[in-house]
């Protein structure tokens, strides 16, 4: 066996390896889904002095700010909220994916043995065509392997289609860890992350070992692929709701979701054909 082809071997291992460790790929950084509602605090009644309270993450959490005299206890949380002190949690009642964003929603607290009512409501947002995004997902899956077959150089299109779908899926990880706002970004960035800490530099020395001339450069570009397309499956959930857990634009959301997993599909699809001729070749060094 050359060392190209134990290299290739390697590469698939690994890659096998690394899809079943992924397993049920994570929908969104800090456990955020897309919803088709925005849940906001409207009144505190009666008002009270030094206390506020805003819905952040898209509804999906309450954060209480006590500047008050008293402590303020929360319905199913502990530890009462002292004076000069934050509190940040998730509120069922104010979640739109708890309640399908129907109707108003209220919490009752609790200030020196006096109930406090906060009432929210839920704004709805329509939510968009869902069919372009997914037909954008399918050209790209099929038109990366037949493009690659009419060029002369189809490995350098799958390095670009192979990086390009490595972009997106940073950029996505990056725009949903910063929409978690309850947590430190660097945490939740290498959480969001998970297998593509090792499938986008599986991707980034593929596409430098393809500009070198080394064919199992090109093997580890499309195992790297493979997995981004993999990982990013569940965030199609972007398609089909309005209201997304990423700190930009849904449009742009969406756009880096047909990339990253359209891109990955399609450049793991022509890696089988390049398989194939890297193992019809005689010798490969």
């Amino acid at each position: 066996m050359t060392g190209a082809r134990r290299t290739a071997l390697v590469v698939l291992l690994a890659a096998g390896v690394l899809l079943g460790w992924a397993g049920p790929a994570r929908a969104h950084a800090g456990g955020l889904v897309a919803t088709d509602a925005r849940s906001r605090v409207v009144a505190i009644s009666p008002s009270v002095a030094g206390l506020s309270i805003v819905t952040i993450e898209s509804g999906a959490k309450l954060r209480l700010v006590n500047q008050g005299r008293l402590p303020v206890s929360i319905p199913g949380v502990t530890a009462p909220v002292q004076p000069g002190t934050t509190r940040t949690w998730a509120e069922p009642a104010a979640t739109p994916a708890g309640r399908h964003a129907d109707g108003d929603w209220s919490l009752t607290l609790d200030i020196g043995g006096s109930p406090v009512v906060v009432r929210g409501v839920f704004d709805r947002v329509t939510p968009p065509p869902f069919a372009p995004w997914w037909a954008g997902v399918l050209g790209l899956a099929v038109a990366v392997p037949l493009g690659c077959r009419r060029v002369r150089r189809g490995d350098l299109v799958l390095a670009g289609v192979g990086l390009l779908a490595m972009a997106a899926s940073v950029t996505h990880v990056i725009g949903s860890s910063l929409a978690v706002t309850s947590a430190p970004f660097l945490g939740t960035f290498v959480d969001a992350a998970g297998v593509n800490l090792l499938a986008w530099p599986l991707i980034a020395g593929g596409v430098v070992a393809v500009g070198r001339g080394r064919p199992a450069g090109l093997l580890a570009v499309c195992a790297g692929a493979a997995l981004t397309a993999v990982f990013v499956l569940p965030d199609v959930t972007s398609f089909h709701r309005s209201v997304l857990p990423f700190a930009g634009p849904a449009t742009l959301e969406r756009l880096l979701v047909v990339f990253a997993l359209g891109g990955g599909a399609g450049t793991a699809i022509a890696g089988a054909t390049v398989l194939r001729a890297l193992a019809a070749r005689p010798e490969a060094t």
